[in-house]
């Protein structure tokens, strides 16, 4: 009898090194939930992380209830999506609320998944600003590396509005390259676009705020925070990382730290 999709993300979770371990049993110790997690996750760093499968369309206030929830107890919200449920590869439009909650959630992506033919593929439904308000246009990288887990509060000013813990599968490694791919991408819709645009316009400042870890539109003090934090994780003299990958990070995080203020004029 082949496994239910929440028992193959689990496993998958069990391979993971930082995972202490990974369960589809509820956990008894917590009170009654509006709804309750498809798998449990718990880290060798102490982090908890609550997984939802999603394979119909969510309500908005029920996301932001079980960020609430779990916020409160400490556990970080993972929601990984039915890929039936969210735009095609390609896609170029408005997004539905619920999908832009969640886009915003996760600093321009979706986890996704779909079990076609019993086979179990995970996916990142990347999320890209144009240059028309309220579009978006969307590009799937399949099959991602589901090698990390990490739960980290994040400040959101706009749409999930609040402070919440957010559950996150995506290793560094993996977001640096999804970032040089962004980077194609809008090079790529910039030429198919009929109009000339000029280049304050043609250059839309999201990745700045990818680049930083946090929502895009964050407000200054939300900025200069993820700026310190980020300075102090990458500079070269007091990084874990190795030296050249260290270097690297910094200047990005440099550069992305003096293009928002050089754009919102801040001093």
């Amino acid at each position: 009898m082949p496994y239910s999709v929440a028992e193959q993300i689990k496993l998958r979770f069990r391979e993971i090194q930082d995972v202490r371990f990974a369960s589809t049993t509820a956990d008894l110790t917590l009170t009654s939930r509006n709804h309750e997690p498809d798998i449990i996750v718990e880290t060798w760093m102490n982090s908890r992380l609550f997984v939802y499968i999603i394979n119909k369309t969510p309500k908005r206030r029920l996301i932001k209830s079980l960020l609430k929830q779990n916020t409160n107890a400490s556990i970080g919200s993972l929601f990984l999506i039915d890929l039936a449920l969210l735009p095609d590869d390609g896609f170029c439009g408005r997004l539905r609320d619920w999908q832009d909650d969640l886009r915003v959630m996760n600093m321009g992506a979706i986890f996704a998944y779909t079990a076609a033919e019993e086979k179990l593929r995970l996916i990142q439904v990347n999320i890209d600003e144009t240059t028309q308000r309220n579009e978006f246009i969307v590009w799937h990288t399949l099959d991602f590396p589901f090698d990390a887990v990490s739960v980290r509060r994040r400040d959101y000013q706009t749409n999930i509005r609040g402070s919440w813990y957010i559950g996150d599968i995506a290793s560094t490694k993996f977001k640096r390259r999804v970032s040089d791919e962004r980077a194609r991408q809008r090079f790529h819709y910039r030429k198919k676009q009929t109009r000339s645009l000029d280049s304050s316009q043609a250059e839309p400042i999201s990745a700045a705020y990818l680049a930083l870890e946090i929502e895009v539109g964050a407000g200054q003090d939300a900025v200069k925070k993820a700026f310190r934090n980020l300075a102090r994780k990458y500079h070269p003299d007091v990084s874990d990382h190795e030296k050249d990958e260290a270097e690297k990070r910094f200047k990005e995080v440099k550069s992305a730290y003096d293009l928002i203020k050089r754009r919102r004029r801040w001093s």
